[in-house]
């Protein structure tokens, strides 16, 4: 199932850049005019110059298969994505009939953490805490009241600069990031950029040298329990000399590195009592029992792979096309495009027990990257609203109850 540009049944997808742009004289015209020719059966050489200004705008056009719908009816939730090159966080619902995307522009946002109503999202200097206000969702767009069961506004934001924040987590202490440029596990503060709350034992100091590029984090029992890295060095940006085999795979608590010869390894996840990861540079899930170390490789994907989260017996995997140069620089191509399968950026749904993929979610035109993936299983339909946004500033919330505060028309 294809979503046009211009298909009728992409009204949601109307209802999106109306609400994201409405603001925006250029993007209101468009969404006019393509309107227009929906309504009055225009001429397929309109549709065609309809659709080359779209693509010029560079819209997100995706598709999916049956399997990734059904999966979509089952579950019942949403997928919260982070786009970084094309500076967007998407929400993928459901709304009783097909897939439904919902966007918002972001300085290129990496990780994201879920807890309970709350979600963190870090973007390229910021990491800002929204929370959930399921009665504001209601008239979130009043023009068609109870499309949206959730309604995300921010609440807090921290300035960490320039320290490439990745992916961030929630542990007993409250907010934790990656903070690659600094290779450390680090914490917002009221007083600094940052506070250094855990480094591998192999790098000397915090300093902002990149020296191992410290990629993802596991929480386990309340705590940052495992760590991915593109390698244990101790140099700036020494990780680059052997980038296909120097990854490694780090248990916090012990500080001792458990798995090495990995390429790229991002996005950590305990589940179920084993550690996930993913080998990215390979296309390929893992998973470690932590009492024998013993490491599974679940599946090979045909691309980058980043962002990882479950819901029940599904691993739900972010894939991404390579980045220029990726495949021909001087370390070789990237093993998994040595496999002669096509690449794609999309979302994959995979059965953990089989292996087997149950359904796929690709972009095709728009987005290339996809950094991470959290699943909000109780929301069905997701807004999100951003300072930029005058909506942000009509809603009003408190302990006993919330608003919208609009100008009368």
């Amino acid at each position: 199932m294809e979503f046009s540009d211009y298909s009728i049944d992409s009204k949601y997808y109307f209802c999106y850049r109306w609400n994201d742009y409405r603001h925006s004289f250029s993007a209101r015209k468009t969404c006019q005019q393509l309107l227009y020719i929906l309504m009055s059966n225009a001429h397929p050489e309109n549709l065609v110059q309809q659709h080359s200004l779209l693509e010029n705008e560079n819209v997100i056009r995706n598709s999916s298969d049956e399997g990734f719908q059904q999966w979509m009816f089952q579950y019942g939730g949403s997928i919260a994505l982070t786009l970084p090159t094309s500076g967007k966080v998407a929400f993928l619902g459901w709304d009783g009939r097909q897939i439904t995307a919902f966007y918002r522009q972001f300085d290129y946002p990496t990780g994201m953490a879920v807890h309970g109503e709350q979600l963190l999202i870090t973007s390229r200097q910021r990491i800002t805490l929204y929370a959930n206000n399921r009665q504001l969702s209601y008239d979130y767009d009043p023009q068609t009241p109870g499309v949206y069961d959730s309604c995300y506004l921010p609440r807090a934001s921290w300035y960490v600069g320039e320290v490439y924040p990745r992916e961030t987590a929630f542990d007993k202490q409250g907010m934790l990031f990656v903070n690659t440029r600094f290779s450390c596990l680090a914490r917002p503060s009221f007083k600094y950029h940052f506070e250094t709350a855990w480094k591998p034992e192999f790098v000397s100091e915090v300093v902002p040298e990149d020296r191992c590029h410290l990629s993802g984090v596991a929480i386990a029992e309340n705590q940052a329990a495992y760590v991915t890295a593109f390698g244990a060095t101790n140099t700036q940006e020494g990780w680059k000399e052997n980038l296909l085999t120097s990854g490694v795979l780090i248990n916090v608590p012990a500080n001792q590195v458990v798995l090495r010869g990995l390429c790229m390894p991002h996005s950590p996840r305990w589940y179920k009592g084993c550690l996930w990861f993913l080998n990215s540079g390979a296309g390929e899930l893992w998973v470690l029992s932590p009492r024998t170390n013993d490491v599974k490789v679940v599946c090979s994907l045909p691309g980058y792979v980043h962002g990882l989260d479950f819901w029940n017996d599904y691993a739900i995997i972010g894939v991404s096309l390579p980045r220029n140069g990726e495949n021909n620089g001087e370390n070789g191509r990237l093993p998994f495009m040595r496999k002669n399968q096509k690449p794609f950026c999309g979302v994959v749904v995979l059965n953990i027990h089989s292996g087997q993929i149950a359904g796929i979610f690709q972009f095709l035109q728009g987005c290339s990257e996809i950094f991470d993936l959290r699943l909000l299983p109780k929301s069905r339909r997701v807004a999100l609203l951003t300072l930029d946004k005058p909506a942000c500033h009509e809603a009003v919330t408190c302990d006993q109850a919330s608003w919208w505060i609009r100008p009368k028309s």
